[in-house]
């Protein structure tokens, strides 16, 4: 039942822009996340930042501002000034809290200007190195005692925490799901202990992992990722058509002057198209993908559709 969430997007070229975008910025700029430090999108957000600091010719900082799946951050952007100075690192809970919340301060798609996609990730199944054979042996684990393998994931209404509902409903393993205000709080609480399992990108896992502290049980993408190639699928194993990859991207607070949006989008689009860049991207377990601004208003208003059909079917109760 469940669908590829992305598909890649072409890296579009720089566009020609307008003279009155020439005078902008005038002074520093930041990028806004809604995660920890350290995560996913805190290291997605400064690839960004140092690159737009030597196009835009002024300091682009990253501030985070964690908690509730990245919607405090949300809220916050799009109460922002739409000067062009304030943009948000997106990721895919962005489309997810909005089928997951009965109620937000703020209207996901009508007071956002959406920039451009960033590039598309699968998430992994991780656990502490040595504690389950395989992935059918979490879940056989899961289903003997219920509540009992807590799943550590970067907060409640974050792709990963509904990724880890659905991997719960479509396995019939019961999990008991511990929130974290990012990907390396719910990583380091794996490494004490605190939690049995993990659901988080390649950026969160990929060095512990590769330190033999973490095993790499599965992958949430439908085919193998490539850069992981002998790490299952949980399609070919526990939960067959699973398939969720999520996404990062750069939004503003709605009302921006198109020429200044302009100017920030095709600058990110000109970073994308390095190779440098290219790889930086790769190294989180990514796949760069740029977009128009259109374009990824219509990604997040599809997947707002996906999570919502898919937390109201499965009966995963709104908050």
């Amino acid at each position: 039942m469940f669908k590829s969430l992305l598909t890649a997007l072409p890296v579009i070229g720089a566009l020609a822009l307008p003279a009155a975008a020439q005078s902008f910025p005038d002074h520093s700029l930041r990028i806004v996340h809604g995660f920890g430090a350290g995560g996913n999108a805190d290291t997605v957000a400064r690839i960004i930042a140092e690159e737009l600091t030597q196009s835009l010719g002024q300091p682009v900082v990253v501030e985070s501002r964690p908690g509730a799946g990245g919607t405090v951050a949300s809220d916050y952007v799009s109460k922002q000034d739409p000067d062009g100075y304030t943009m948000q690192l997106m990721v895919g809970g962005h489309a997810v809290a909005a089928g997951l919340y009965n109620q937000l301060p703020y209207d996901s798609l009508n007071d956002f200007t959406f920039i451009s996609t960033i590039g598309q990730f699968p998430f992994f199944v991780a656990t502490q190195s040595g504690k389950y054979e395989n992935i059918q042996a979490l879940i056989d684990a899961a289903k003997a005692g219920p509540g009992s393998i807590k799943v550590g994931h970067s907060g409640v209404g974050s792709t990963q925490h509904l990724t880890g509902e659905l991997l719960e409903l479509n396995t019939g393993g019961d999990f008991l799901h511990i929130p974290y205000k990012g990907g390396a709080a719910a990583a380091t609480a794996l490494m004490g202990g605190e939690v049995d399992v993990l659901i988080d990108t390649g950026t969160v896992i990929e060095g512990q992992a590769a330190a033999g502290v973490f095993d790499k049980l599965a992958v949430t993408s439908a085919e193998r990722w490539p850069d992981s190639p002998d790490v299952p699928t949980l399609a070919e194993t526990v939960a067959p058509d699973f398939d969720v990859v999520s996404w990062t991207g750069i939004g503003m607070p709605a009302g921006v002057d198109p020429e200044r949006a302009e100017r920030i989008r095709a600058d990110i689009h000109a970073a994308l198209a390095k190779p440098e860049v290219q790889e930086k991207i790769s190294a989180l377990g990514a796949t760069p993908a740029a977009s128009s601004g259109e374009e990824m208003l219509q990604l997040v208003t599809d997947q707002i559709t996906v999570w919502t059909d898919v937390v109201n079917n499965a009966g995963i109760e709104k908050r």
